[in-house]
C-alpha cells in the first residue's frame, strides 16, 4: 500500500509539474507557428502580442472591402486548458472577441441592427470565438453569436444565439462542421414580424469557397403590409468547385415545399448555377446586392461585373403549375465606352435566352398579370391547351420572341404595358 501510495504521489507530482512547466514550451512554439500562419494571411494584420507564461494575448486587424475590423484574443498554452464549456487537454485554447474600437462599417450596421451600439469594452462583443487545438490531430472553431433581448421603441428582438462550428486536421481539412442557431423573434409593436425556429445545419467549405452546405429550417414565419407568410421544412443547399485558379463553380438550391399564404403559391423550387464566377466578382455580387440595404442599392453598380447564370424557377399554387428557365451571359458594363442618352443599352452587352410556362388562371393570378396581360394582348404569349408559354433569346441587342425577331424596346415598351 505504501508503495503504491508513493507512485500516486509521484505521479500527481509529475503532472503538476508538467502542468507547470508545459506552457513555458509551448509558447515560443505557438508564437513562432502563429507568425508563420499570419505571413500568408494579407488581410490579417498582427498588431499586437503579449507572451507570459501560462497564455498569451494578441491583437489583430481583419481587413475587409471598406475598412478592418480590430480582434483581441486572450489565448491559453496546454496541456491543462479552461475553456467555456470546462477544463480540457490540449495545446492550446483561445477566446477572440471583437474590441468594437475599429469595425468595418457593413459589419457594424449588421451587427447593431440587432444587438444595438455595440461598445468599446470586450465584453460588449456579440461574437465570440474559441479556438482549440487538442492533441488529437483536431483543431475545433466555434463560432458563438450571442443571446439578444432587447426591447427599442415598439420593437422587440428575442434570439437563443447561435454555434457555428468547425473542425479541421492539424493541415486544415475538415473533418465535420455543423451549425444550430437558436430561435429568434422579432415583434413590431403587438404583431409579430418574423420568427425563426431553431434550426440546423451541417458544412464542408473550404477557405476557397469549394465545399458544401445544407441548412433546413423547420418553421418561419413572417407578418408584413403583404400580409402573413408561413413556410415549413425550407431546405438550402450550396455546391461550390474550384474550376480554375480563384474561380467557383457554384450550384444553389431552395426548396419550400409548404407555402402558406395572401398568394396562391403553395410549393416553391429555385435552381441556381454559376458555372465559373471569380472571387472578386462573387464578393462583388454578395455585398452589393445582398448584403446593402434596398434603399442604398444602386443597380448600375450591381451589374458593373459580370456575369453567367442558369436558373430554373418552379412554383406550384392553387391555380396551377409555373416554370422560369433563364440562361444569361451578362458580359458586365463597359469600362471605357461613352454611353448614350438610352435606356436600353445594357442589352447590346447581354447574351441569353429565358423560357416561361405556365398555367394561364396561374399566371393571371400572380402579381405579374400586368405584364402577362400586356404580354398576351400584344401575342407574345402563346395560348396551348390552358398553357400559356414564351421563348425569348437575346443575342447582343438583337431580339427573338417565339423565334420571330423584334425589336428589343418594343418589347421592353409591352412588358411594362407602354405600347
Amino acid at each position: 500500500m505504501k508503495a503504491l501510495r508513493f507512485i500516486l504521489i509521484a505521479f500527481s507530482t509529475l503532472l503538476l509539474l508538467v502542468a507547470l512547466i508545459a506552457p513555458r514550451l509551448i509558447g515560443p512554439k505557438v508564437e513562432e507557428v502563429l507568425q508563420q500562419q499570419l505571413a500568408n494571411q494579407p488581410n490579417i494584420e498582427l498588431t499586437g502580442y503579449q507572451r507570459g507564461w501560462f497564455g498569451a494575448e494578441a491583437l489583430t486587424r481583419l481587413k475587409g472591402k471598406d475598412g478592418a475590423s480590430e480582434t483581441y484574443t486572450d489565448i491559453q498554452h496546454g496541456p491543462v486548458l479552461f475553456t467555456r464549456s470546462g477544463p480540457r487537454v490540449g495545446v492550446i485554447y483561445g477566446e477572440t472577441r471583437l474590441t468594437g474600437k475599429e469595425l468595418e462599417p457593413a459589419l457594424r450596421r449588421q451587427l447593431e441592427a440587432f444587438y444595438g451600439p455595440i461598445g468599446t469594452e470586450l465584453e460588449d462583443s456579440p461574437v465570440i470565438v474559441e479556438t482549440l487545438v487538442g492533441t488529437n490531430d483536431r483543431v475545433t472553431n466555434t463560432l458563438h453569436l450571442l443571446p439578444i433581448d432587447r426591447n427599442e421603441a415598439d420593437q422587440q428582438i428575442q434570439f437563443d444565439g447561435a454555434r457555428i462550428q468547425l473542425v479541421t486536421d492539424y493541415q486544415g481539412q475538415q473533418q465535420g462542421s455543423q451549425f444550430e442557431l437558436g430561435e429568434f423573434v422579432r415583434m413590431d409593436g403587438h404583431r409579430e414580424s418574423l420568427y425563426l425556429q431553431s434550426a440546423k445545419g451541417d458544412f464542408q467549405l473550404a477557405p476557397s469557397g469549394a465545399g458544401t452546405l445544407h441548412a433546413k429550417l423547420p418553421l418561419v414565419r413572417a407578418n408584413n403590409d403583404s400580409g402573413p407568410l408561413e413556410l415549413r421544412d425550407v431546405e438550402v443547399d450550396y455546391t461550390g468547385e474550384l474550376v480554375a485558379a480563384r474561380t467557383l463553380n457554384v450550384k444553389t438550391s431552395i426548396k419550400l415545399p409548404e407555402i402558406q399564404s395572401s398568394t396562391p403559391a403553395r410549393t416553391l423550387t429555385q435552381q441556381i448555377n454559376l458555372p465559373a464566377i471569380s472571387y472578386d466578382d462573387l464578393h462583388h455580387y454578395l455585398y452589393t446586392a445582398l448584403l446593402t440595404p434596398a434603399a442604398e442599392r444602386s443597380w448600375p453598380q450591381v451589374f458593373h461585373r459580370p456575369l453567367k447564370m442558369q436558373q430554373q424557377l418552379d412554383i406550384e399554387s392553387a391555380n396551377g403549375p409555373m416554370q422560369l428557365q433563364m440562361d444569361v451571359d451578362w458580359k458586365g458594363m463597359p469600362g471605357s465606352r461613352q454611353v448614350k442618352n438610352d435606356k436600353l443599352f445594357w442589352l447590346d452587352n447581354l447574351n441569353g435566352t429565358a423560357n416561361i410556362t405556365a398555367a394561364e388562371q396561374a399566371l393571371m393570378q400572380s402579381p405579374l398579370i400586368m405584364q402577362a396581360s400586356a404580354l398576351k394582348q400584344y401575342g407574345f404569349l402563346k395560348e396551348n391547351n390552358g398553357l400559356l408559354s414564351m421563348h425569348l433569346q437575346l443575342d447582343r441587342g438583337n431580339l427573338e420572341v417565339n423565334g420571330q425577331q423584334l425589336p428589343a424596346d418594343l418589347f421592353v415598351l409591352a412588358l411594362m404595358g407602354g405600347f
